[in-house]
């Protein structure tokens, strides 16, 4: 069986579940799943900045990079799972239309990308103590953690349109 037609089967699945069903079935649901989806969204990509501009020492010069991950990582950490659970809801909804749409490809292919170097390289990065890492790749992990991000919200964004 190839991966696409194992994707495919995922997509019918989720459009056959009682999620697909009842999100499509009401009125509501839809608008109300997404609020939370745009705003776990919107505290994930705050934090993201707030680590970030840091690591790129634009703002927050006076806390230490590690200081400042761990204060954030539990915001991070709920609206991570907020946003994949709402996601999935909103997905099961229209999951075979999604199946072809480029923009959401992109989106997902982005969304793994990103948790993977959050939670590997640059975790590893923002953790570490500041004499350890060199002012370029705590520049470089920082760039690209807010491109892959981007991404994410962009791609997301454009899923309507593409």
């Amino acid at each position: 069986m190839s991966l696409s037609s194992l994707l495919m089967s995922f997509c019918e699945w989720a459009d056959n579940s009682f999620f697909g069903h009842g999100i499509r079935s009401s009125v509501w649901l839809f608008p109300f799943v997404e609020i939370f989806h745009l705003l776990a969204l919107g505290v994930l990509g705050g934090t993201v900045l707030i680590v970030n501009l840091r690591l790129l020492g634009i703002r927050f010069q006076r806390d230490r990079v590690r200081e400042l991950a761990r204060e954030v990582q539990p915001w991070m950490l709920g609206s991570l799972v907020v946003m994949l659970v709402s996601g999935f809801f909103l997905f099961s909804s229209e999951s075979v239309k999604m199946y072809g749409n480029g923009a959401f490809r992109v989106k997902m292919i982005s969304l793994v990308l990103a948790i993977l170097f959050t939670f590997t390289i640059h975790r590893k990065v923002a953790m570490s103590d500041e004499m350890q890492v060199s002012p370029l790749w705590r520049k470089l992990a920082a760039v690209l953690s807010l491109v892959l991000w981007s991404g994410v919200g962009l791609a997301g964004r454009a899923i309507g349109i593409v």
